[in-house]
C-alpha cells in the first residue's frame, strides 16, 4: 500500500512540474477566473489537510499519507514520531500565502502575448507579487525550522520530568486490552487506568492520568437527525486540562456511547459541573423504565443458603435481585404493531431456573429483544423475552424482586 501510494504522489509531483513549465498564456483572466481558481486551491490545499473520509482518504491522497512516505513510525519513538507529524501539518497550512503568491507570478511570468496582462488591472502588480512570494518564503522557513525542534515545546517539558511516560506510551498504544477511541480518521484516544494518550495531525498528548483533569463543557445533539429522533447520540464536549500550567488545554468531542464507557475506565469520574446536565441514553432510559415496572410486580422469596448466594449469573459483579417465575394469567393483551404490521407475543412458559439475575442485566436481555423484533420503542413493556439459560418465553410481569430467606448451613 506505502508503494501504491508513493507512486501516486510521485506522479502528481512530476505531472504538476511539468505542467507548470510547459503552460503557456496568452489570453487575459477576468474577476471571475481568477476568483475561480483561488477557490480551486484553497479547495485543493485545506482538502489534504482535512479530506473527506470516503474520498481521498481512501485513495491515500491526503496529507497524512505523504507524511507516511516521508517518515516511517518504526524509525522514531512515539513523541518524536508524533512531533514530526504535529509540524508537518502546522508547516504545510502556513505554505498557503506562498502558494496564493506563487499562482499570481506564475501567470505573469509565463504570459507570451504582447502587450497584454495575465490579469484585471487592480491585480496586475508583478513586482507586488514577487515581493510578496519572497516574503512568503522567508516567513515560511523561519516558521518551519522554529517548530522543528520539538525539544523546544511546552509539552516536551513534561516529558523531561516525567521521563518514564514515553516508554509508557508506546506500551498503551501497542497493548490490545487499552481501551481507544477513534475520534476522527486520524485522531485516536488511548486510556488505561493510569495513563492517557492523545494523538491526532494537530496534537499530541502522553501523560499521566494522576496530572489529568476531565471536565464536561458541554452537550449538543447531532446536527444531521436520524429517522428516529430518540436514537440520536449525543456529542459530549470534554475539556482537558492539565495539572502542568505550561501544557495547553483542549476539549476533545466524544459520542455519548464513548463518554460512558471512558467514565467506566477511569478511577475518577469525569467532572461534570452542576449546570450542565448529560442526559441518559435510550436504552439507560428504558431500562430505568423497566425497573420501576418490575417494582409494582410482586415480590417472591428465594430460599438458599447464605454460603451459596451467588452474583447475578449474567455480570457475575452486582447483587442478584430479580428472578423470572410465571405470574401473568394469559389475559394480557398479547398484539401489538412494530416495522411490519401486527405482531402477536408468544404466550408465557414457566421458567423453573435457578439462576438470579440483577435488574440492569436482565433489563438489557428484555429490552435487547425487542429491538432485534423491530418493536416500537414506547411498546416495548408490552413484548417478550426468553430466559437466556432455557429458553421458556416470559413478560415483564414474570420478573420478580427476590426477597431472600437464609437456611441453615447444616441442611
Amino acid at each position: 500500500m506505502t508503494s501504491i501510494k508513493r507512486g501516486t504522489w510521485f506522479f502528481i509531483f512530476v505531472l504538476g512540474v511539468f505542467t507548470a513549465i510547459t503552460c503557456e498564456f496568452t489570453t487575459q483572466l477576468t474577476y471571475l477566473h481568477v476568483v475561480s481558481h483561488i477557490a480551486i486551491l484553497t479547495a485543493a490545499h485545506f482538502a489534504l489537510v482535512f479530506p473527506p473520509e470516503e474520498l481521498l482518504d481512501g485513495l491515500g491522497l491526503t496529507l497524512f499519507d505523504l507524511f507516511t512516505i516521508l517518515y516511517n513510525s518504526r524509525q522514531h519513538d512515539f513523541v518524536e514520531y508524533a512531533a514530526k507529524r504535529v509540524a508537518f501539518f502546522h508547516a504545510f497550512v502556513a505554505f498557503y500565502p506562498c502558494v496564493i503568491a506563487a499562482y499570481f507570478v506564475h501567470g505573469n511570468i509565463l504570459m507570451t502575448a504582447a502587450d497584454t496582462r495575465r490579469f484585471p488591472s487592480v491585480l496586475d502588480y508583478p513586482w507586488m507579487w514577487f515581493t510578496v512570494l519572497f516574503v512568503a518564503l522567508i516567513a515560511n522557513g523561519y516558521y518551519c525550522i522554529r517548530i522543528k525542534d520539538y525539544k523546544k515545546w511546552p509539552i516536551y517539558q513534561y516529558y523531561i520530568d516525567n521521563p518514564d511516560c514515553v516508554n509508557e506510551a508506546q506500551t498503551v498504544i501497542a497493548d490490545p486490552e487499552t481501551f481507544r477511541i477513534k475520534l476522527s480518521q486520524r485522531s485516536f484516544l488511548f486510556v488505561t487506568r493510569n495513563f492517557l494518550v492523545y494523538t491526532s495531525n494537530w496534537r499530541f498528548m502522553a501523560v499521566k492520568l494522576a496530572d489529568v483533569r476531565l471536565q464536561v463543557d458541554n452537550t449538543r445533539m447531532p446536527m444531521l437527525p436520524n429517522q428516529d429522533e430518540e436514537e440520536r447520540i449525543r456529542s459530549i464536549f470534554v475539556k482537558v486540562s492539565f495539572r502542568p500550567a505550561y501544557i495547553t488545554p483542549f476539549t476533545i468531542t466524544l459520542r455519548q456511547d464513548y463518554y460512558r464507557q471512558l467514565n467506566e475506565i477511569l478511577e475518577v469520574p469525569i467532572f461534570v459541573p452542576p449546570h450542565i446536565n448529560v442526559p441518559l441514553t435510550f436504552m439507560e432510559e428504558l431500562k430505568e423504565d423497566f425497573i420501576q415496572r418490575i417494582a409494582s410486580n410482586t415480590r417472591v422469596t428465594h430460599r438458599v443458603k447464605a454460603s451459596e448466594k451467588d452474583p447475578c449469573f449474567a455480570c457475575g459483579t452486582e447483587e442478584n435481585m430479580v428472578k423470572i417465575e410465571r405470574s401473568c394469567d394469559g389475559q394480557e393483551q398479547r398484539v401489538f404493531f412494530h416495522d411490519i404490521g401486527a405482531r402477536f407475543t408468544p404466550p408465557c412458559e414457566n421458567c423453573i431456573c435457578r439462576p438470579l439475575w440483577c435488574r440492569s442485566c436482565l433489563a438489557q436481555i428484555f429490552i435487547g429483544r425487542q429491538n432485534i423484533d423491530n418493536v416500537y420503542r414506547y411498546e416495548y413493556h408490552r413484548g417478550s423475552a426468553q430466559c437466556p439459560t432455557c429458553r421458556k418465553n416470559f413478560c415483564i410481569r414474570d420478573v420478580h424482586c427476590v426477597d431472600f430467606d437464609y437456611i441453615s448451613e447444616e441442611n
